[in-house]
Order: structure tokens, then sequence, then C-alpha cells
């Protein structure tokens, strides 16, 4: 990872409300309304529950930390969705990186991570609705093998979707940048 940190992994907990918070306090504006599709004032409340409390059967929540940060001070860095479909073998994702922690490979582990989880469970394709001006994240899951096609009338958001039968996709070396 970026700057020789080793980060881990932890599934999202019901108490981690004020974490997501601090990370949405910790991220521009812009990068919260990118993930959210809207403006988002990080504060405990109908949000955070939505991201904390879910079904764990069908949803995988993991947030990225730091171990070696002194009592979690520096908190979640970034987190990583996986909602599996009921009616086919494919499932819905989503990450974040916290705002001052993009450009350093934290995205890119995420999908990997993310996409190994998809295929473990058997799952063909994985999807993703992203905002058409999130570059980054545009980027990150084409090089993936993400193919993007429209999914409104005022082209606003985009369907982005990763197949995942056969070989596993190795990313582009551009992807490590994203």
């Amino acid at each position: 990872m970026g700057r020789g940190r080793k980060l881990r992994l932890r599934p999202i907990r019901t108490d981690d409300a004020e974490s997501l918070v601090q990370m949405g306090l910790r991220s521009t504006p812009n990068d919260l309304r990118l993930r959210f599709f809207s403006p988002v004032r990080p504060a405990v409340g109908h949000l955070t529950s939505l991201l904390t409390e879910f079904d764990r059967e069908r949803h995988i929540a993991m947030a990225a930390y730091d171990p070696a940060a002194a009592d979690g001070e520096d908190g979640i860095l970034g987190v990583v969705r996986l909602i599996l479909s009921r009616e086919a073998p494919e499932g819905e994702f989503a990450i974040m990186v916290r705002s001052d922690q993009a450009g350093h490979g934290l995205g890119h582990r995420l999908m990997e991570e993310m996409l190994g989880w998809a295929r473990e469970r058997g799952l063909k394709r994985v999807r993703a609705e992203i905002m058409f001006e999130n570059k980054r994240m545009l980027r990150l899951a084409r090089a993936f093998g993400g193919v993007v096609q429209p999914q409104t009338q005022d082209f606003r958001t985009v369907q982005v979707t990763i197949e995942l039968e056969g070989e596993p996709h190795r990313p582009t070396s551009r992807a490590r940048k994203a």
C-alpha cells in the first residue's frame, strides 16, 4: 500500500456510525456527493443506520483501517460493499476511499477484495451505479474490465458491469494509480 502502510479490513459493525461520520468529515463534500449521488452532511442518523444495520446474509461491508495507528486515530480509511442479488448470481458493489487517502492504491485493493468475495460466492457479474462525473471510480472499474453503459435519460449516472466468468481479470498497471 502507498507510503509503506499495511492496512487491514474488518466487517462494518453496528457501532461504526461515529467512525463513518468521521470518515465523512475527512472527505470532501464533492467526494461524498459522488458516492451518495447528492450532497451529504456527515452526521449520525438515517444514512449511518443504513450503512451499519443491514442484512448480513446478503450484504458484505468491510472497513479498511491502519492497525498500527494508535487507538484507531486514523479511523476508517475506506469502505467496500457487496450486496448479493436474490434473483441472480450477481451483486451490486460500492467503494469509497476517504479523500485524504485517495491516490495511494486503496481503492484498487478494495476492488480486488470485493471481486474475490464475488468469485468465492459464484457470482457471474458485479454491477455498480456510478455518477458519470466520477472519473476516478470509472477509471478503476474499467481497469478491472468494467463495461460502462448509460443508466438514465439525463446520463447523470452510468451502470458499470464487471463479468466474473472465466479467468480473473488482471488490472492494467494504470489501475494502481486510481
